[in-house]
């Protein structure tokens, strides 16, 4: 799960970008894009960092690679935004949601569930409309709300943040469907094989066999996971593994154990491959930059 949830994010950047990248290049920006994401907060993700990688790519420009990071960011929330409703018509909703984890009530992790929800939601529509309908119509109305006091100060940020989007829809507006449809399906291969590592553990460790469910609680999770603003959310993922998966274990023992191991295999592999790839990939784009 592992390995193909690398494939699948791979594939996804090689489609979104017209075949210009190779299998080498997209393997060793998306581990870099992963280790980003691995030592910032939940809620930054690696897009900064993505926006650096794929401006180094001689065959991207600058306005490709925007185009891409924003359409890798509208596929991944497109996926939550679809699987979460699609799950909830074979599992309950008391299956899901744990009646409390600690001091934090059943009630109140619905209510973050459907606020991140709302929030997806959201953002997806948003980015659907400025990449295929109105950028110029999403650029304006972004901008009049900077103006707001307290908000000014961002102006220009958000200036550069809807130019963006002005360029990746000229980029987008033309692809054909299957464009897309390939795109979407290295992202349900991505995000299947990280959920699906969270099943096998369980089937491997733990007496849980309820795929479905356990798919579903995870759901739950990447939701609470996007908002601590501890590096790779540290901690918080751990805990909330706990009070979700602790049903599925022998013992609190046997669940921080499972815990550890989960971690160990979906965050901290990067950490260590990006310090390996990093200058593998940095003598290379140097290297393309040269006359």
């Amino acid at each position: 799960m592992v390995v193909t949830r690398l494939l699948g994010y791979s594939y996804r950047l090689i489609v979104l970008s017209n075949y210009q990248l190779s299998w080498t290049q997209a393997l060793q920006i998306i581990v870099l894009w992963e280790f980003s994401s691995a030592i910032s907060p939940g809620i930054v993700g690696g897009s900064a960092a993505a926006f650096i990688l794929l401006a180094k790519e001689k065959k991207i420009n600058a306005g490709k690679g925007t185009a891409m990071v924003l359409a890798t960011s509208y596929l991944d929330v497109l996926f939550y935004v679809l699987a979460a409703p699609f799950l909830w018509l074979f599992v309950k909703k008391s299956e899901v949601i744990p009646s409390h984890i600690d001091y934090v009530s059943g009630l109140h992790i619905q209510y973050l569930f459907l606020g991140a929800y709302g929030l997806f939601l959201a953002w997806c529509i948003l980015i659907f409309i400025g990449l295929f309908y109105k950028p110029q119509a999403i650029k304006m109305v972004v901008l009049w709300i900077f103006k707001l006091p307290g908000l000014l100060r961002y102006k220009n940020k958000v200036e550069n943040w809807g130019n963006n989007m002005v360029v990746a829809a000229s980029d987008f507006t033309n692809e054909p469907l299957s464009y897309w449809f390939k795109a979407f399906g290295g992202t349900l291969i991505a995000w299947v094989s990280r959920f699906l590592l969270v099943n096998f553990l369980i089937l491997a460790l733990g007496n849980g066999a309820s795929v479905a469910t356990i798919f579903a609680k995870q759901l739950v999770m990447w939701g609470a996971l996007m908002v601590p603003i501890t590096p790779g959310a540290v901690g918080m993922a751990e805990w909330l593994f706990g009070g979700f998966m602790g049903e599925y274990f022998a013992n609190m023992q046997l669940t921080n154990t499972t815990a550890f191991v989960w971690r160990l295999l979906s965050y901290w592999p990067y950490l260590f491959a990006g310090i390996v790839v990093f200058p593998v990939w940095y003598n290379r784009v140097n290297k393309n930059t040269q006359p």
